[in-house]
């Protein structure tokens, strides 16, 4: 005799910077798959489509108190955190780049922590340099990047490692390639 399948549970996930091309495609990819997403923006108020998908607050990522009520409010089980300040941008404001990019990283990871929810931070090619082999280039190789962008990816790639090992954080990531979006104007990539 079969036995009864459990009940589907729904993935509960909040998206930090929503409101840019990556971020508009993952909470469209979400609402589609069946997940319920709490969409998050900081200043620019989403487009209307994300609006009407569903929950969304104004949350700063670099604010980390308010991102732990969001997580809460809604019961949250996964972060994906999108903010970030990309490589032309955080060329000409170097310390802005690494405090926003290390902080909303760090403070997803806590919060998870707390929470027991899991991570999602992509990465990018950006998180290589010259020197990294080309062609079939391993996971693990050479990553000495040559912008302040591909540093913090490489720091928040060894961010997620450590709080997978140390507190049991389900921390993945992703390095995409350049994106170019043909929804949203360049966001300074």
């Amino acid at each position: 005799m079969q036995q009864p399948s459990a009940p589907a549970t729904t993935t509960r996930v909040a998206v930090t910077g929503a409101n840019r091309g990556i971020g508009l495609a993952t909470v469209s990819a979400l609402l589609l798959a069946g997940a319920d997403v709490v969409a998050t923006y900081r200043s620019t108020p989403l487009i209307p489509e994300i609006m009407e998908g569903g929950p969304c607050e104004n949350m700063d990522a670099m604010d980390a108190e308010r991102m732990m009520s969001v997580v809460k409010k809604y019961d949250i089980d996964t972060i994906v955190n999108l903010v970030a300040v990309l490589s032309a941008v955080g060329e000409s404001k170097p310390t802005l780049a690494w405090k926003i990019n290390m902080e909303s990283m760090i403070n997803s990871l806590e919060v998870a922590r707390e929470t027991k929810a899991a991570v999602f931070l992509p990465s990018s090619i950006g998180a290589f340099g010259p020197n990294t082999p080309m062609d079939n280039t391993p996971q693990d190789t050479l990553m000495r990047p040559s912008t302040i962008y591909g540093i913090s990816k490489v720091a928040a790639e060894l961010l997620g490692d450590y709080y997978f090992v140390k507190y049991g954080v389900d921390c993945r990531g992703l390095r995409y390639p350049g994106i170019i979006s043909n929804v949203t104007l360049p966001g300074g990539g």
